[in-house]
C-alpha cells in the first residue's frame, strides 16, 4: 500500500490529469469555508445558499464550483479517447457531464431561500429550475460514472482497486440511508449534504485517478511486448 501512495504522488507530479482531478476534488469540496466566511449559512442552510446574491463571499463559492466543473469537463476531454472499453467510456462521459452540470449550477445560483419556502412556484423561477435540475442530474451523473468504473474494476482489475470501489459505492448507500434518517429525525442538520460533497470529491478523485493509472498500466505492458 505504501509502494502505490509513493508511485501516486510521483505521478502525481508527472501528469496534468492528476493535478487537475485534485484541484476540482479540493474545490468542489467547499463546504468548510462556509463555516469560516460565512457562519450562519455554513451551519443552517444547503451549501448552495453559500452562491445565494447577497451572501458575503458568494462570488468565491460560485468560482470554486465553476472551475471545479471546468476542470473536470477538461479532464474528460483529455482522457475519452485513450480508452475504448465501454465500461470506461461510459464512466468519462457521464462525469465529464457532470462537470459541466456542476458549473452551469454555479452560474445560476439560488435566488431565494428554499429552506425558508421563500422561493414559490418552480415554474415562475427558470433560475431555480436550472440550478435545481443541473444539481440533481450532477449527482446522477457522478453516481453513474462510479458504478461504471467499480464495475470495469471488478472486471479487470486487483483486489485493492475492487476493494476501494466497493466502499466508495457502499459509501454512496450509506449517504442515501443516512439522508433518510436525518429528514426524519433531524431535518435541519447539515451533516448529511456535507458527508455527501465529500463523497463526491473523493468519487472524483478515485475514478479519475483510476483511469489515469489503467492508462499507465497499458502502455507499460505494451512496452513489455514489444521488448
Amino acid at each position: 500500500m505504501g509502494q502505490k501512495i509513493t508511485l501516486y504522488f510521483t505521478q502525481l507530479r508527472k501528469r496534468p490529469v492528476l493535478q487537475l482531478a485534485l484541484a476540482a476534488a479540493i474545490l468542489y469540496c467547499s463546504w468548510p469555508l462556509g463555516y469560516i466566511l460565512n457562519p450562519f449559512v455554513g451551519t443552517h442552510d444547503l451549501a448552495s445558499q453559500l452562491e445565494a446574491p447577497h451572501q458575503p463571499y458568494n462570488w468565491l463559492f460560485i468560482m470554486m464550483d465553476v472551475l471545479a466543473g471546468l476542470a473536470v469537463t477538461l479532464i474528460a476531454i483529455m482522457q475519452i479517447n485513450k480508452h475504448s472499453h465501454s465500461l470506461v467510456k461510459w464512466c468519462i462521459i457521464s462525469y465529464g457531464i457532470f462537470g459541466v452540470l456542476v458549473a452551469l449550477s454555479a452560474l445560476t445560483p439560488l435566488n431565494c431561500n428554499i429552506t425558508a419556502d421563500t422561493c414559490g412556484p418552480i415554474l415562475r423561477n427558470p433560475s431555480l429550475l436550472i440550478h435545481g435540475g443541473a444539481s440533481i442530474l450532477s449527482v446522477g451523473f457522478l453516481f453513474l460514472s462510479t458504478l461504471a468504473i467499480g464495475a470495469a474494476a471488478f472486471r479487470e482489475h486487483t483486489r485493492p482497486a475492487k476493494l476501494i470501489f466497493a466502499l466508495m459505492i457502499s459509501a454512496w448507500l450509506f449517504f442515501g440511508f443516512g439522508s433518510l434518517v436525518e429528514l426524519m429525525f433531524h431535518d435541519k442538520g447539515n451533516g448529511m449534504q456535507e458527508y455527501f460533497i465529500t463523497i463526491c470529491s473523493i468519487s472524483i478523485l478515485l475514478i479519475i485517478s483510476f483511469i489515469e493509472h489503467r492508462q499507465t498500466v497499458k502502455i507499460a505492458t505494451a512496452e513489455q511486448t514489444i521488448d
